[in-house]
């Protein structure tokens, strides 16, 4: 069953707001038009969608700031609040979206973006009805386009998976064929959602897809990571298949490989937080990312923290 929340525009319940609406909500509109296609109308505002909206960490502790509570998944939306933008979140947790939509709302609330929205869907990225059913609602939304979609869904790691240093290494030869089904989550998952989106995408001939995605798994698989790696290679070749592909038609599609642990509830377990990678500052080069103007498109654009710099793998 899916199950849809819609924020109404925080206006109603702050209307003593409203007179900084205008120029408020300008960067969002104000960027709508540096593209190469043009929206389909002035009155029209961008849509930001966030596929992964959500940890994959089991109970989140309400006492972290919001911009590391859920990890990635719940920090990518929050640059964009700021800027004013429309948020939708999907993911496959009703309770987590409700969660992050109202660290949303308030970044919404905090800045004077009164008339600005924000939508819960859940959506399964490895079922073809959910994924249309989810993005059927999305459609619904009045004055709205898509111009953004943030492919931010993660493969599952075994059961017994271990990091190199902090339990027996998972080899190759050790994994079960049961668990590489992961090319569905990535690759199909990816189609699914370039199915729903693109069509409008290359009529209005403008948009942007980025695709989020660990460097030691992207770039160069370590060997701990062979049960996660193939998948999420595989994700990043077809997205480069994907910039050549749309470029031309106005469309952006780039990777972004994080390098480093991302800061959470859960990885605070593992390691220092000195020692891990802000997800709101990661968040922030997404949102630069989508602004670049079109002669100067990244097709890839590869993160890493500086106190780590030295272990870099500089092969591509």
């Amino acid at each position: 069953m899916l199950l849809v929340l819609f924020m109404l525009p925080a206006s109603i319940f702050y209307a003593n707001t409203t007179r900084k609406t205008k120029h408020s909500k300008s960067k969002a509109q104000a960027h709508s038009k540096d593209q190469i296609g043009m929206p389909p109308n002035e009155k029209e505002r961008p849509l930001i969608v966030v596929v992964g909206a959500g940890s994959k960490h089991g109970t989140i502790n309400s006492e972290f700031a919001d911009s590391v509570r859920w990890g990635l998944g719940g920090a990518l939306a929050l640059p964009f609040a700021e800027d004013g933008y429309d948020v939708v979140l999907m993911g496959r947790r009703q309770e987590v979206l409700d969660d992050v939509r109202k660290a949303v709302e308030a970044v919404h609330i905090t800045n004077h973006h009164v008339e600005a929205r924000v939508l819960c869907v859940e959506c399964d990225v490895t079922d073809d009805k959910s994924v249309e059913q989810a993005f059927g609602h999305v459609n619904t939304i009045g004055n709205s386009y898509i111009d953004l979609v943030m492919f931010n869904v993660a493969p599952p790691y075994p059961s017994n998976f271990k990091f190199q240093g902090w339990g027996e290494v998972l080899l190759p030869h050790q994994i079960d064929i049961g668990d590489m089904n992961k090319y569905d989550t990535q690759v199909n998952g990816l189609i699914r959602i370039s199915k729903q989106v693109l069509p409008g995408m290359i009529e209005r001939k403008r948009g942007c897809i980025l695709l989020s995605g660990e460097s030691c798994c992207n770039l160069h698989g370590g060997f701990e990571f062979g049960s996660v790696a193939p998948a999420r290679a595989a994700l990043r070749s077809l997205g480069q298949g994907m910039f050549q592909a749309y470029g031309p038609m106005g469309i952006h599609v780039c990777n972004i490989n994080i390098g480093g642990i991302i800061d959470s509830p859960k990885t605070r377990q593992w390691t220092k937080e000195e020692e891990l990678t802000n997800p709101n500052e990661i968040a922030e080069q997404f949102l630069n990312v989508y602004k670049q103007k079109s002669t100067v498109w990244s097709y890839e654009v590869n993160l890493t923290p500086g106190f780590s710099s030295r272990k870099v793998n500089m092969r591509m």
